[in-house]
């Protein structure tokens, strides 16, 4: 029986945000994967779109009143799956809308350039001809990653927009990148009360540890002090239920660990040639040294362990330089 998270009775409802685990067999999806951090909020559920809201409201800080999610394309099989854009509208509480696209993302490969280029196409998108400029919305690519891509301090959210370089003035703010740093909010307000941390440093903290077993006492933490993590973590328990997600999220893992495998296979090979060429080298420069103080091939041959082919050509080649030096 798949782990679950129990939805609270009607006399848990008093309490503030209860939630507990089902600690047997404990089986939840890695919600850092792409399709599965997605599926956690665009499911047509009152919890999905209500961990949607809260996701967003902590991410952008300021307060989500309503969400449309529009799957740009039908999934054809668990390969296009992955691949899956969702455009998320949404309205602020002053009225103002925007357009989002969220994800989860493991691999630093020239990712800030590209998600430049990602918002940026989402913000092309949304302009209508004969359209007023005013009336343009903002564009937010909020992007979860689960690796480090600033070092440079230990902040684990970024809000990038476009501002002066001189003076930090800023632009209207059309164009926003925001980055969730997960491994930097695993130490985040450790010694501080859970209830006490920013609602996006604690959405980091779930999505992060969210289908660790020993981290079930802090989930429920979180769960308790925030209505949305309660909802996703709900919606995360059923998707974990569909058997398909499985095989698709172990073609993700296996396709990552071909990778990792074939990288690191490649850097040894790379290491044993190096020491390989490295050896060659020093028995060429020996052999050359042995022959110039006179001893034989055959005695070069076995002071170095080249063939007596290589020295014997050596001593050709060491017959010829005087030559050529004439």
């Amino acid at each position: 029986m798949p782990h679950r998270f129990e939805i609270p009775t009607e006399s848990q409802r008093g309490k503030k945000n209860v939630f507990s685990f089902d600690n047997e067999n404990f089986h939840i999806l890695n919600p850092r994967l792409d399709p599965n951090f997605k599926a956690i909020f665009t499911q047509p559920t009152p919890e999905s779109r209500c961990a949607l809201k809260s996701f967003l409201t902590a991410a952008i800080g300021r307060k989500v009143v309503d969400v449309t999610v529009v799957e740009n394309e039908e999934p054809k099989d668990f390969d296009t799956e992955r691949g899956i854009r969702y455009d998320i509208n949404c309205e602020f509480d002053d009225g103002t809308l925007a357009q989002i696209e969220i994800q989860g993302e493991d691999k630093n490969h020239a990712f800030g350039k590209r998600v430049e280029y990602y918002v940026s196409r989402l913000t092309s998108s949304l302009a209508s001809v004969g359209e007023e400029w005013d009336k343009l919305p903002q564009a937010y690519q909020i992007s979860v990653l689960d690796f480090y891509f600033d070092s440079t301090n230990d902040n684990p959210i970024h809000h990038y927009t476009m501002v002066d370089t001189s003076d930090g003035s800023k632009l209207p703010g059309i164009l926003n990148v925001i980055f969730m740093e997960l491994p930097k909010a695993v130490k985040f307000g450790r010694n501080e009360d859970i209830k006490t941390l920013p609602s996006a440093v604690k959405w980091c903290k779930f999505l992060k540890e969210a289908d660790a077993p020993e981290k079930q006492d802090l989930i429920n933490e979180l769960a308790r002090s925030e209505e949305g993590i309660m909802e996703a973590a709900k919606t995360l328990s059923k998707i974990s239920q569909d058997r398909w997600r499985w095989i698709m999220q172990g073609r993700i893992e296996g396709e990552k660990r071909d990778y990792i495998t074939g990288i690191n296979a490649a850097k040894r090979a790379a290491r044993e040639e190096g020491r390989e060429e490295g050896a060659k080298a020093t028995a060429i420069a020996n052999a050359k040294n042995a022959l110039a103080m006179g001893l034989s091939p055959e005695q070069a041959s076995q002071i170095t362990a080249l063939s007596l082919e290589q020295v014997l050509a050596l001593k050709e080649e060491l017959n010829r330089e005087p030559a050529t030096a004439k």
